[in-house]
């Protein structure tokens, strides 16, 4: 079965097209065509509340565009997703519906519930058969919120949604460039309260930590010295713990302008990315692992097994 499925994120919008395949008591999916826009819906969205219309508009072309895409590779369903930008924004709903009048297919504002869990069945599935009987913890650092989840081989248990994110975090806290050590700390001090409070409840130790983001992609990209993105050289790669730490001081150190030289640094990335492995260095800290595996296919992978889902049980 030929699927779809567009990932409407905080800071980027995202699309798969893939061929689902049923095995095992669930899909796997074979990667046709994935693409990705930044778009910073959530842009100014903690100061105001609401999202910026022309940031709307921009969504909803991108969103267009991609479902045009998956359709001329034939995709026979294809699932819209969104997630903290419209799931928090006053005008959130509205936003929501005029992406529906230009796709003409619904946009599914998922839950905190839902988004954490759709992640980690997608991320747990993409690393193998290896991790099925492991204890995982897997996070996905968004835009506007990092959703956190814990589980046992491909079932997820203990869930929260961190109401923070790589593009709010850097609006509340870095305005420096570099940013300097008050603002470094002022953010470090947020986000380990947070997550002290939420995350509570969590294992001490994570025998499996698991991330999936833009902010993973460039750590993984990096740590393995790669000029262009290739999933499929960063897909289960593992970063250790010193080599997490060198690589964060080095994103955290460097001007934006700098930044945006290097090969690894996707557009709408470089001015954001010293929030994110912020971010990263607390998750270390709170699940002590022996590495950070990196993942490629978070919330989309997610929505595109939905898809597959839904597309059987109408064929049936």
């Amino acid at each position: 079965m030929r699927i779809g499925a567009i990932d409407i994120g905080s800071n980027s919008i995202r699309l798969l097209v893939g061929d689902a395949t049923r095995l095992d008591g669930d899909y796997e999916i074979r990667t046709i065509a994935r693409a990705g826009e930044p778009c910073r819906l959530a842009k100014g969205l903690g100061a105001t509340g609401r999202i910026d219309p022309a940031l709307a508009e921009r969504a909803g072309q991108i969103a267009r565009e991609f479902l045009a895409r998956a359709r001329s590779l034939g995709a026979r369903r294809i699932v819209i997703g969104a997630t903290a930008a419209l799931r928090d924004a006053a005008n959130g709903r509205d936003i929501a519906s005029g992406i529906e009048r230009l796709t003409e297919l619904p946009v599914r504002i998922l839950s905190g519930e839902e988004e954490a869990q759709l992640i980690y069945r997608a991320v747990v599935l993409g690393l193998g058969t290896g991790l099925q009987r492991s204890a995982c913890v897997v996070f996905d650092l968004g835009g506007g919120s990092t959703e956190v989840v814990s589980g046992l081989g491909g079932s997820p248990g203990r869930w929260t949604s961190l109401p923070f994110g790589a593009v709010t975090l850097t609006e509340r806290y870095l305005h420096g460039n570099p940013p300097s050590a008050a603002e470094i700390e002022a953010l470090l001090a947020d986000v380990r309260e947070r997550v002290m409070q939420q995350c509570a409840s969590f294992p001490e130790r994570a025998p499996v930590l698991a991330g999936v983001g833009g902010t993973i992609t460039v750590l993984a990209l990096m740590d393995r010295r790669l000029q262009h993105y290739d999933p499929a050289l960063i897909e289960g790669w593992s970063i250790g713990p010193e080599r997490l730490a060198e690589l964060s001081e080095r994103l955290i150190a460097a001007p934006t302008q700098v930044r945006r030289g290097w090969p690894a640094m996707g557009e709408g990335r470089a001015d954001i990315i010293a929030a994110g492995v912020l971010v990263v260095r607390v998750l270390a800290e709170r699940f002590p692992s022996t590495g950070l595996y990196c993942s490629t296919q978070g919330l989309r992978y997610g929505l595109a097994r939905l898809a597959a889902e839904e597309l059987a049980d109408s064929d049936a």
